[in-house]
């Protein structure tokens, strides 16, 4: 079974599905040790990788590159990402999703916010407008 399929079926079995927030490799190993699924925080990834807030500083390719190193260290591990906004624009969004489906992700967190965005943590945030949100989501 594939790692999106395997996570979809841990969700609809009875209980919860714990996923336990990660933000380097340590602290996965350490994560990996208690649970089976694991959050790649935007974030925490932010701050460990960049050491700046996670107010859109996150490169798409880092945050691949970073499942991808996961995957391979981690191969029975949920990993749930969490993409931000898609990284700016539908087709971005969707051209993401494809890279970590590629490198292992389990699925991924897209979320709703207008450019710039801030963190979940923060005040200042705005979302988009439901139909270019929903946009993206029919692309990815």
């Amino acid at each position: 079974m594939n790692h999106p399929n395997r996570l979809r079926t841990a969700i609809h079995n009875d209980g919860t599905t714990p996923l336990i927030g990660i933000f380097d490799m340590f602290s996965a190993s350490v994560a990996a040790q208690h649970y089976d699924g694991m959050f790649v925080s935007g974030f925490g990834f932010a701050a460990s990788h960049y050491g700046l807030p996670d107010i859109g500083f996150i490169a798409w390719p880092d945050i691949v590159a970073f499942v991808q190193r996961l995957r391979l260290a981690f191969p029975q591990q949920h990993l749930l990402v969490d993409i931000d906004d898609g990284y700016v624009d539908p087709e971005t969004a969707c051209h993401v999703v494809q890279q970590l489906e590629n490198g292992g992700a389990s699925g991924v967190i897209l979320e709703d916010q207008q450019r710039p965005r801030r963190c979940g943590h923060v005040d200042g945030k705005q979302v988009l407008p439901l139909d270019e949100y929903l946009e993206k989501l029919d692309m990815v």
